[in-house]
């Protein structure tokens, strides 16, 4: 018996709701890490870095001109909601489907209740997990890429129903033009590829067409498939080898095809997936034009190449140990390491479910977090559906195990990432070999697997519940379908990003840093959290866009140095800036901000001096030792330095450390930055101190004015800090920076009270102990007046 028609309109339902979800924790502007660049890329249709993410650009564009309301950021986190939205209605007629066929084998999905409660169960508990609610109220591509999985996994189901219709091969190219398309967003999307063969397969086995002929055709036509995948695969990787063999492999099923009578279908579906991939052609053509953010600078093909094979990345090979550089040196991954790695895995299934929960059950044995009895709860759901597929829907098992084990298993293997960013600093105790970040979100579609099957054994136990025909059977059946808003109601303290003290942060820092230089300042940051949102606040919200910003990360390259050199000074807006920088009547740089030639960039490469070097920057002097190695970003940060000095003001963020280029007895703390003067800075002036802290010296008048009366501090002062993720947290301590030299400055010169009011402030955004410490230890000391009373 056919399946019956699709819902599609309790399908939109399941949609709106995830989307309500994700709107009311949606972030209000621009979050940590590569959101603030690709809003930025957006607004101005800039690139991105590698490989480009062109269609994501164009989207994002088109939708930010289109939506007439909010921030611009907002329109784009809005844009990432509404992406994993749909995804989750092409995930409800999935498990809608699923049921359905599985109704002839099994009793689950035979009343039209439980294919819709169960639907839309299996919906909000995958819609929901951590991982895919965070990737979907911020600026990313990981939505984009979710919902191309699903809507491929809708498009398999839909073949099926289609077998020996006319309908059945447009289908197959519809499918095959979204994996060519979605090259352009972020290559998760392809990872569809193995699963899609193998419910193909399986289906062709399972049900074999009736006629000879029909079963060549549908045989060829998944040859095709699986060899149009890999050439996409080498495509989008840019590996010239994965390339060579994907194109064999599209060849051999051409001939199959052929004697199939399909060589028509196998041209056209070459045809439909390059049509998808040419979204690269925006880089190529963009670049050219040179806009303010034009990573690696694709302008040519050689560039462009470069660009999709994510050259300026280290390399690092499945077989290599992840914490040791590529090479003949590297020892190469053990089974230890590789443990750790799943162990990570683990960590990260762990938080999927009820990541909002605080505290934990003590046992003689140790502790296990509330969290973990969620987790065990959907793990066995998840073990329950799973089962039951393999049961009653054999080729949709395949599809989803498959799409699991690629997207989870597999890439823990081929992304060899280093130990996680939280975990096993007692054998990796170096920050260095640990990664910068958790990285959860790349195995988000695995979870989502993990939830569409724990969606299905709910199911099942309703339906269990449904056959004992008892009164209240359904009442139950529908209680049990009702736990799938646990991960809703539990997740969301730890999801939102509305509603927690940081959820402007990323917006203040920004704002912060660009005003802590004086007109035309020039700016050394140090990666991603100290630049993305410094570009956002420039090329979005228009802030100090006469500021240099020079990220020393990307200084390493040829393309940034020359984009350092070419890029236009822009000028100086008055009437926008905080009132510590009006009035300075200062005049607009008519000089690049380097003049290293393209053959001396090209020559910056990573030196070791082999006698002293002097160096003149400016009115300065300074001597490089023998053995001192020089980087590609030393280089061209000493040019600038040279250049610039006495001309144009030059700080590095207090993120980037204290590499001044040994000329730290010019430097001076103003804020969050690290100014350099002409001369070192003379501890006789009213409001220069030296020493706090271990530091240099401190311009006390400037960093008061900056910290008290220009500075954004989001939401922390008011808010509860231990409701911060690492990043946050890591960027609410350096804010309180300004404000414990402050006090240990004032407390230096014995004025308790300023000591006193600049601690609690730092307290406030600080989660660090030895400030609370301080704190308290000042509040204890008896006030000067008191003394005096006593006596």
């Amino acid at each position: 018996m056919p399946p019956p028609r699709p819902p599609y309109r309790w399908a939109l339902l399941a949609s709106g709701l995830v989307l309500a979800g994700y709107v009311a924790s949606l972030a209000p502007t621009v979050t940590f890490w590569d959101a603030g660049e690709f809003i930025a890329s957006a607004r101005i249709l800039g690139i991105p870095h590698p490989p480009g993410t062109p269609l994501f650009v164009l989207i994002a564009h088109v939708w930010g001109w289109l939506v007439p309301f909010g921030e611009y950021a907002f329109r784009l986190n809005l844009l990432s909601a509404l992406f994993s939205a749909a995804g989750a209605g092409f995930l409800f007629l999935i498990v809608q489907e699923t049921l359905a066929h599985g109704a002839e084998a099994s009793t689950v999905g035979e009343t039209r209740f439980l294919r819709i409660g169960g639907a839309l169960a299996a919906t909000l508990i995958a819609g929901f997990t951590f991982t895919q609610w965070q990737n979907s109220n911020e600026t990313e591509v990981y939505a984009v890429a979710t919902f191309a999985i699903t809507a491929i996994g809708w498009l398999c189901l839909v073949w099926r129903s289609r077998r020996g219709t006319p309908g059945a091969a447009p289908i197959l190219l519809l499918m095959l033009y979204l994996e060519g398309l979605s090259i352009g967003n972020h290559l998760l999307a392809l990872l569809a590829g193995p699963a899609v063969i193998a419910f193909l397969v399986v289906t062709l086995l399972g049900a074999p067409a009736a006629s000879a002929g029909e079963r060549r055709a549908e045989w060829a036509r998944t040859a095709v498939v699986a060899g149009a995948w890999a050439l996409l695969i080498g495509t989008g990787l840019g590996s010239s080898a994965i390339t060579v063999i994907g194109g064999a492999c599209l060849v051999v099923a051409a001939l199959f095809a052929a004697g199939a009578g399909e060589v028509g279908f196998a041209v056209l579906s070459l045809v439909v997936a390059a049509v998808g991939v040419t979204s690269y052609l925006y880089l190529y053509i963009r670049a050219g034009q040179h806009p303010m953010l034009n990573e690696a600078g694709p302008d040519n093909f050689q560039s462009l190449l470069a660009v999709i094979r994510r050259a300026q990345y280290p390399v690092r090979t499945p077989l290599d140990d992840p914490t040791i550089p590529h090479g003949s040196d590297n020892p190469g991954r053990t089974l230890s390491l590789f443990g750790m790695q799943l162990v990570n895995y683990v960590q990260y299934f762990d938080w999927q479910w009820a990541n909002g929960v605080k505290g934990a059950l003590q046992f003689s044995a140790g502790v296990l977090p509330w969290r973990s009895l969620f987790t065990l709860l959907f793990g066995w759901l998840g073990l329950r559906g799973l089962w039951w597929q393999r049961r009653a829907d054999r080729s949709g098992w395949w599809l989803l195990f498959v799409l699991f084990l690629t997207t989870g298993l597999a890439l823990v293997i081929y992304m060899n990432f280093k130990p996680g960013y939280s975990l096993f600093y007692d054998r990796y105790p170096t920050p260095s070999d640990h990664e910068v970040r958790e990285r959860d979100y790349f195995f988000v579609v695995s979870y989502l697997v993990w939830g569409i099957w724990a969606g299905l054994g709910l199911t099942d136990l309703a339906q269990r519940v449904l056959r004992r025909r008892g009164g209240p059977s359904r009442l139950i059946s529908a209680g049990l379908l009702g736990l799938a808003i646990v991960p809703f109601v539990l997740n969301f303290p730890a999801a939102t990003r509305r509603q927690g003290p940081d959820a402007r942060l990323a917006a203040d820092v920004a704002y912060d840093l660009l005003n802590s230089v004086p007109p035309y300042g020039i700016l050394f940051t140090y990666g991603d959290n100290d630049t993305f949102p410094l570009w956002w606040a420039q090329e979005v919200a228009g802030i100090r866009r006469d500021v240099t910003v020079v990220c020393l990360a990307l200084a390493q390259t040829d393309w940034y140095m020359r984009q350092l050199r070419d890029n236009p000074i822009r000028p100086f807006d008055e009437a926008a800036a905080p009132a510590i920088w009006r009035g300075l009547n200062p005049t607009r740089p008519d000089w690049p901000t380097h003049t290293m030639t393209d053959a001396e960039i090209a020559a910056a490469q990573p030196t070791i001096l082999q006698d002293s070097v002097p160096v003149q920057i400016g009115p300065l002097r300074h001597t490089f030792p023998p053995r001192t190695v020089l980087y590609g970003n030393d280089l061209v940060s000493i040019r600038i330095l040279q250049q610039n000095l006495g001309r144009r003001p030059i700080a590095w963020a207090i993120t980037t450390g204290r590499d001044f280029q040994g000329l730290d007895q010019f430097v001076v703390q103003q804020g969050l930055v690290n100014r350099l003067l002409t001369a070192a800075p003379d501890p006789r002036a009213d409001s220069i101190v030296v020493g706090q802290l271990g530091t240099g010296a401190v311009d006390l008048r400037t960093t008061e004015r900056l910290a008290w009366e220009t500075y954004r501090y989001a939401d922390l002062l008011g808010g509860s800090l231990d409701r911060l993720e690492a990043t946050s947290a890591g960027m609410a301590n350096t804010l309180s920076l300004p404000f414990t030299q402050l006090a240990s400055a004032y407390d230096a010169q014995g004025d308790r009270e300023r000591t006193l009011k600049n601690l609690e402030q730092a307290a406030r955004l600080s989660s660090r102990r030895d400030v609370r410490e301080a704190l308290e230890q000042i509040r204890l000391l008896p006030r000067a007046s008191d003394s005096a009373m006593k006596k």
